[in-house]
Order: structure tokens, then C-alpha cells, then sequence
């Protein structure tokens, strides 16, 4: 999520007195990129790297189409940059009236960041509600600065950036901070953050894309056909799942199904005499439990997975990790067809725990089982 600067609306002028760009040939196109928005972009070694350069690099692979990264000096220069043609393409741009008058895109977002409010563990703040009248942190000339202008009722702490946006959560200069979930989530992991966590619901979404120069139609279509395929084909996911999915352990995957095989003697299963029971863990570290509930004709009742599901939300609980289904004799089971929408519903990046022989458990993404993927283990549970 970029930032909104003042200078926004400059961008015209300021593009018409750099240099035109020059004949680069038809090989090669320059992309800006942030060398500071971890995990989306930024430099690791002096080599570009993050979420978006991999998925920039998966969507133009087998095109013949090289892809020059180049750091920019500062967001501002970097947009006007591009308005001008200097640069070709640039990741981690949110859309506004003004940007679409300057630049083009693919169809498709690369990601969509949900921007929630954090606070710290100790602080009993519960809802968000309790927010009302209390000191919000988050990062200067911002979406979510703006965000919290519209919110009303609270007082607004600047910072230069959301990392000590966040540290002042954690040392209680401010009683919560309002960013974008995908990046907090990084900061909190590189620090250590273990008692910040989100409260509430997502307070608005806003997806991330590709901006391209105004005559780079054919590279944007490039880049549009790429995105579908690689989201189409599992590269896709496997490049979120490298950046935004906090794996499990064995360990883990083993805690879950014994909590859930726990829940199922209070499984109430008369009409099927199948039985199931599931379990869920969320970020906070939290695991919700719940068991399958038959009427006596099909269609009435509820699933073991959405019992487990109604907990945490209840519990205000909403960043769903992992989850699994157990059946009678305490096999991890893939969920129904109903089940793994309503997990991606929550975050494509919700891990499944299955397990394709006894004993053995491994976790896929939610979405590579809409539907059942080829070579997913364990049988349907439909």
C-alpha cells in the first residue's frame, strides 16, 4: 500500500519535464519498484526480491521479455517516472481518479491488502468500539491516515513508517495501529511481535497492481495474460504462500487433529452415522474446536468445520491460520466443497491439514482445493 503524497496531483507537470524515453529495443522494459516495502518489494542481497518481483518475473517467464529492476529514489520521483515513460512498469500501486488518468493496468490486482486495526494483547481492548477516544498509530501521508480521518472519534499519531507505527503499540505510546494486515504481519514476524494482534474487522480492502506507462498497452496485456496463468496454473500460490503463509509444524499439524478428534464424541450425526469434527487455529494463537450437527433430512444441520468457524468469530477471532476435519476414526479428511469456500473467504492463505496415509499430515492452501486438486491426498468427504 503506497503512499498518498501531497504532490499527487503535480504528477502531470512534474512528467512533462523529464526526458522522454529513449529507444531501448523491444527486449528489455524497466520496472520501479520501492526498495523498502517489505515483503512486496525491496533489495536483499543488491538483488531485487519480494512478492511482487517474483510474480512480475512468474507472469513474463517464457515470454522472451527482460525485466530491468530499478530501485526508485522516491515514491514521487518514481511516479512521475512513469507517467513520462522513463519507466515502464512499477508494482504496489492502489488505485485513485487521478492515477487512472496517468497510467494503465492489468485486469487483475496482484494482491488485495486488508487494512485492520492491531493492538496489544495486554490491552483487553476487545472490539472496536473500545477504540473510540483512544491514540491510533500509523504511518503519515497514508490510505489508512485517511481512513482513520473518515473513522472519527479517535486521536491520530503519525509515524514516518509502520514498523515504528507498530513499535509504539508494543511500548503503549498509542493503544492500536490501523495498516495493512500483509504487512504488519511481516513486520510482526521479522520483530517478534507476539502480543500485537488484530481486532475487529477489516476496515476496508484495498488490492495492489501493476501501473504501467500509457503506451505500454502491449506489455500490459503481456503482464494481464501472465497474472491469469500463473493464478490459473498454482504459481500463483506458491509464491503467496512463500511470502504471506506462516507455515506449519508437524508439531502444529498434529496439536490441531488432536484437538479436533477430542470434539468428536459430542458429534450429533443420527441420519449419516458419519460423524465428524474439525478444528481451527488463528493468529493469535488461538484454537476453536466444533463438531457436525444432523437434522434428520440432507441440507439441515451444520458442519463440524463451520461450528469450528462460528467459535472463533464469535470470539472476534477472525485471522483463520489452519484448520482441519476429522472423520469417526480420526482421520484428517479434506472438507467439502462448502467448507473450503468458506475458509477462502477468510484468506486464500488458510492451510487445510490433510493427510494421505495414517499418521501423516501435510497442509495446502485452501484455494489449490477449489476444486479437489489433482493428487490431493485423503478421500472427499462429499
Amino acid at each position: 500500500m503506497k503512499r498518498i503524497p501531497s504532490v499527487l496531483v503535480a504528477l502531470a507537470l512534474v512528467a512533462a519535464l523529464l526526458p522522454l524515453p529513449g529507444a531501448r529495443g523491444a527486449e528489455k522494459k524497466i520496472c520501479a519498484f520501492d526498495r523498502a516495502f517489505i515483503p512486496f518489494s525491496f533489495v536483499r542481497n543488491q538483488q531485487p526480491t519480494g512478492f511482487e518481483v517474483e510474480v512480475l518475473e512468474a507472469a513474463l517467464a517464457g515470454t522472451g521479455l527482460g525485466i530491468e529492476f530499478k530501485p526508485m529514489r522516491s515514491w514521487e520521483q518514481g511516479q512521475a517516472e512513469l507517467a513520462s515513460g522513463v519507466v515502464h512498469i512499477a508494482p504496489g500501486v492502489t488505485r485513485s481518479e487521478l492515477r487512472d488518468k496517468l497510467f494503465i493496468y492489468p485486469s487483475v490486482p496482484t494482491v488485495e491488502l486488508g487494512l485492520k486495526f492491531f493492538v496489544n494483547r495486554a490491552s483487553l481492548i476487545r472490539s472496536v468500539d473500545q477504540l473510540r477516544g483512544q491514540t491510533i498509530a500509523t504511518r503519515r501521508d497514508s490510505v489508512t491516515q485517511l481512513l482513520l480521518q473518515e473513522f472519527g472519534g479517535v486521536k491520530v499519531r503519525l509515524y514516518e513508517d509502520d514498523e515504528k507505527a507498530l513499535a509504539a503499540v508494543q511500548t503503549g505510546d498509542a493503544q492500536a495501529y490501523l495498516g495493512a494486515d500483509k504487512l504488519a504481519w511481516d513486520i510482526i514476524a521479522r520483530r517478534d511481535m507476539k502480543n500485537i494482534v488484530v481486532v475487529g474487522r477489516t476496515l476496508h480492502k484495498e488490492p495492489l497492481y501493476f501501473a504501467l506507462y500509457k503506451g505500454e498497452t502491449a506489455l500490459r496485456d503481456m503482464v494481464d495474460r501472465g497474472l491469469k496463468q500463473i493464478m490459473a496454473n498454482g504459481e500463483y500460490d506458491r509464491i503467496y504462500r512463500k511470502w504471506f503463509v506462516p507455515e506449519l509444524s508437524t508439531q502444529d499439524m498434529q496439536a490441531l487433529v488432536t484437538k479436533a478428534v477430542a470434539e468428536l464424541p459430542v458429534a450429533h450425526a443420527p441420519r449419516t452415522g458419519a460423524p465428524r469434527a474439525a478444528a481451527v487455529s488463528t493468529r493469535s494463537g488461538a484454537v476453536y474446536t466444533g463438531a457436525s450437527v444432523e437434522g434428520q433430512r440432507e441440507g439441515i444441520g451444520v458442519s463440524a468445520l463451520e461450528a469450528a468457524v462460528a467459535k472463533a468469530v464469535g470470539a472476534g477471532d477472525l485471522e483463520l491460520r489452519a484448520a482441519v476435519v476429522v472423520d469417526a476414526k480420526g482421520r484428517a479428511v479434506p472438507p467439502t466443497a462448502p467448507e473450503r469456500d468458506l475458509l477462502t473467504g477468510f484468506d486464500r492463505g488458510v492451510l487445510v491439514v490433510l493427510e494421505p496415509n495414517p499418521g501423516e499430515h501435510e497442509a495446502w492452501m485452501a484455494p489449490a482445493l477449489l476444486p479437489f486438486a489433482p493428487g490431493m491426498p485423503g478421500r472427499s468427504a462429499e
